[in-house]
């Protein structure tokens, strides 16, 4: 009965091929089987075939370099974020949706160590940068962690294990993302194995719309929150709770604000911000067509939403993003000459993009800021954008902060701040001035 439901099931699917080895399957494996596939609808699977078939994107018409942004370092905004925040009126949502592969790490990579002394992992920087700001603010700041099938189960475990970095459970919020069907060259879904469509994770697009669904931004809202900063968890720098940029939206009445740092080179891989037809818009870098270098400004992924525009998104507009396609590796059930086997294979992956939300925006704003102080990517094992460079901005970034709150030059060797210090009152900042600088203790815990 259940192998007859499923090749029905794989009919109005159009995906009759996915029945490979179904008489070997178990019951178990058969329910699992079904009850994946009724996660899917014919018209996804349509939809997915047609981008396949569609001419390749061409870069938009009538583009031009972003023109309209500020620089960071304006004291008034910072003076409104600190009132916001004080207010209880920021939150957070960070994008931990993907694993450690690349780094050959086994976990959630939210769960790699990364600080230059305690090794902290990327989860206990954020978490501990909450806890100072929500001490500062006298308020409990919260965060939503937005996980994938590939790790909620292990990032969860985590922030139990380590009794949330010392933020209260009530102020930590976990939502998962979806998945969706690797496609072959013909837009056809594939099996990881025989019961299993190969998957992955949607992409971090539909992560507004689970926070509004879950009912976690109708608990935010009733709480007072206003805004919501979006950080992803591979950016070592990234503050959840950055007082001059929650400042720097709500000075600005924008629906959407974003950070931009100037482009390094037209081969980095970072979304580029530009102009068209009136709209600020971000284009992957998968997209842009090759040698691309007169828009100045990429996208580092931190954005601040107004609660009320994801609002207007969801409740009025209904909106769905669109699909993007991106070559990815995965571990797939191929036929051969031999019959059907598991290789690693290239297969078209579907996601949808977070910045895609721009064209909705009636109003946007950007504000530029050194890359030094706000961007600190973990993509790679070695080289570029790697553990080690990762260490080196964080060890650079608490320099200038010792410097700034002691006006002295600060200890020769590597150290820490406790992210307490990010958000320092007055006796903290006596404390760093008293202290002698050989005295180490004192800079990695309060």
């Amino acid at each position: 009965m259940l192998k007859s439901s499923i090749h029905e099931m794989l009919f109005q699917l159009g995906q009759q091929e996915l029945s490979i080895g179904l008489e070997s399957l178990s019951s178990t494996a058969l329910e699992k089987f079904s009850l994946q596939l009724q996660k899917y609808s014919s018209a996804l699977s349509v939809l997915q075939k047609g981008l396949l078939s569609q001419p390749k994107k061409t870069f938009p018409n009538e583009v031009k370099p972003c023109s309209h942004f500020s620089l960071s370092g304006n004291t008034e905004d910072k003076k409104i974020g600190e009132e916001l925040v004080r207010q209880g009126k920021v939150g957070c949502l960070i994008l931990a949706g993907g694993q450690g592969t690349r780094l050959g790490f086994e976990g959630p990579k939210g769960s790699f160590p990364v600080s230059p002394i305690k090794n902290k992992s990327l989860f206990q920087l954020f978490c501990e940068r909450t806890k100072a700001a929500s001490a500062w603010s006298g308020h409990p700041l919260p965060l939503c962690i937005v996980t994938s099938p590939l790790n909620h189960t292990e990032t969860v475990k985590f922030f139990e294990e380590n009794v949330f970095f010392g933020l209260s459970p009530s102020q930590v919020f976990f939502i998962m993302q979806e998945n969706l069907p690797f496609l072959d060259n013909h837009g056809d879904w594939m099996l990881e194995h025989p019961g299993k469509i190969a998957e992955g994770p949607d992409g971090n697009g539909h992560a507004l719309r689970l926070f509004f669904s879950s009912g976690v931004w109708e608990k935010w809202k009733q709480g007072g929150i206003e805004f919501l900063n979006v950080i992803f968890v591979d950016n070592a720098l990234a503050d959840p709770f950055d007082l001059e940029f929650a400042g720097f939206a709500a000075r600005n009445q924008s629906d959407v604000a974003l950070k931009a740092v100037e482009r390094l080179s037209p081969e980095e891989k970072m979304g580029v911000l530009i102009e068209s037809e009136g709209k600020l818009k971000v284009i992957e870098y998968t997209e842009l067509p090759s040698g691309v270098s007169a828009f100045p400004f990429s996208s580092p992924g931190m954005f601040c939403f107004s609660m009320q525009f994801i609002a207007h998104l969801f409740q009025q507009m209904n909106v769905e993003l669109p699909l993007h396609l991106a070559r990815k590796k995965a571990l797939v059930l191929l036929g051969t000459a031999k019959g059907f086997v598991q290789e690693i294979a290239h297969v078209w992956k579907c996601e949808r993009f977070i910045f895609d939300f721009l064209d909705y925006a009636r109003k946007t704003a950007v504000v530029v800021y050194p890359r030094e102080k706000i961007y600190a990517p973990l993509k790679n094992a070695i080289g570029e954008k790697s553990v080690d460079s990762v260490k080196r901005a964080l060890l650079l970034h608490d320099r200038e902060i010792f410097q700034t709150l002691t006006g002295r030059m600060p200890p020769a060797a590597s150290f820490e701040l406790d992210p307490a210090f990010y958000y320092a009152t007055e006796p903290l900042r006596e404390r760093l001035l008293t202290v002698p600088l050989s005295d180490q203790d004192y800079i990695s815990s309060v």
